[in-house]
């Protein structure tokens, strides 16, 4: 037999959202919607779908390895030279390729406790230890926390800003405070997943390609506000020196040429990117005041999802299961280390006003 390496061995895979294609069960409800992801409910951007329609006919052909097309349309919008840009198989293939490039096996990865997983899983592959600093009171990440565990063998810093599940942020000046202290021999790299609504919702909420350090690289996607997830289409900013070594170890053909083009073309849809921000600031609000009158607990976000705060995992399984059995899939965070919150994504107005209808009963029932 082939002999598997024991941190392999360990590994507990990311579980994710939906469950599989027979999600709700059996017999599943007349009305199912699916708020566990995170992912734009709208669909693709129009022109993105119009770009693909038109270019099926050529994905019989390899797709450009340095992605030049939409790395020059990124260059454009985000006001970085293109030798500052890296696309992949989204964010989770460039900080799979981070490991590769930067990390080595005696050398350890800092991050926080309730933090995004897909960081932690990729440091367990690739038998790199990590330190988990715990949160701070209302989900904050402790930044005071991550510089006093520093140590000789730390190599990165994974920070998600806006995180993912609980959608706190870090605003621009406590980011700078924090960016000042970290040792420039540390890379640290800033998830920003969820950067388009985070911008829309808060003014004190930082663009971090703006900011003039030589240790960090910026992480952002298509998978989300632009309604891309099923492509896999993410991209790194950062310095030359970094993009270069991410460049060199990353798969040749990635991202794919479908993505490509739907990336290009997505990003020349702002009605639709504005559509989307519009949404979800507006149903936000509409949200937060209604878990409010159900007397639910609900983390402050500005992302495109909300976590409600419960009394254990228990009340989650109990909440998850009943949504579940009346159409409605939510995401519990167990996995996340949150076993008392369960996450909801922000999804259509018509989508959310039948999840509080749900919900409502659900409470109702419980009492």
């Amino acid at each position: 037999m082939v002999t598997i390496p024991q941190h392999i061995l360990n590994l507990a895979p990311y579980k994710p959202g939906k469950p599989g294609a027979n999600m709700f069960g059996n017999h599943p409800p007349e009305k199912q919607v699916v708020l566990s992801s995170n992912e734009n409910n709208f669909g693709p951007s129009p022109k993105a779908q119009k770009a693909l329609s038109e270019a099926i006919n050529t994905l019989h052909l390899y797709p450009d390895p340095t992605s030049s097309v939409l790395k020059e349309k990124l260059s454009s919008k985000l006001q970085v030279p293109v030798s500052n840009l890296l696309l992949s198989n989204g964010s989770d293939a460039i900080l799979y390729t981070m490991f590769n490039a930067f990390v080595q096996k005696d050398e350890s990865m800092l991050t926080s406790h309730g933090a995004f997983v897909s960081a932690k899983v990729m440091a367990r592959m690739n038998d790199v230890r990590c330190v988990e600093v715990p949160m701070l009171k209302g989900y904050e990440f402790d930044l005071d926390g991550f510089l006093q565990a520093i140590d000789e063998t730390t190599k990165l810093i994974y920070i998600v800003n806006p995180n993912n599940p609980t959608g706190r942020m870090i605003s621009l000046e406590k980011m700078v405070a924090f960016l000042d202290r970290v040792p420039s021999h540390i890379l640290v790299v800033i998830d920003e997943a969820y950067f388009e609504f985070a911008h829309k919702i808060s003014d004190e909420y930082p663009d971090c390609t703006k900011l003039d350090y030589q240790n960090i690289i910026v992480l952002r996607t298509f998978s989300k506000a632009y309604g891309l997830a099923g492509l896999r289409l993410g991209y790194a900013i950062g310095p030359e020196y970094l993009i270069q070594a991410l460049t060199k170890v990353k798969l040749t053909f990635d991202p794919n040429l479908a993505a490509q083009i739907a990336g290009s073309a997505a990003l020349e849809d702002e009605d639709f990117l504005q559509k989307t921000l519009d949404n979800n600031s507006e149903q936000m609000i509409k949200l937060m005041n209604a878990y409010a009158e159900l007397g639910i607990k609900a983390i402050p976000s500005v992302a495109n999802f909300i976590a409600l705060e419960m009394k254990d995992e228990a009340m989650v399984e109990y909440y998850y299961e009943n949504l579940l059995k009346k159409g409605v899939l939510t995401r519990r965070l167990a996995s996340f280390g949150l076993p008392h919150c369960l996450r909801i994504s922000i999804g259509l107005p018509e989508e959310n006003s039948y999840m509080l209808r749900m919900l409502e009963k659900v409470v109702s029932e419980s009492q």
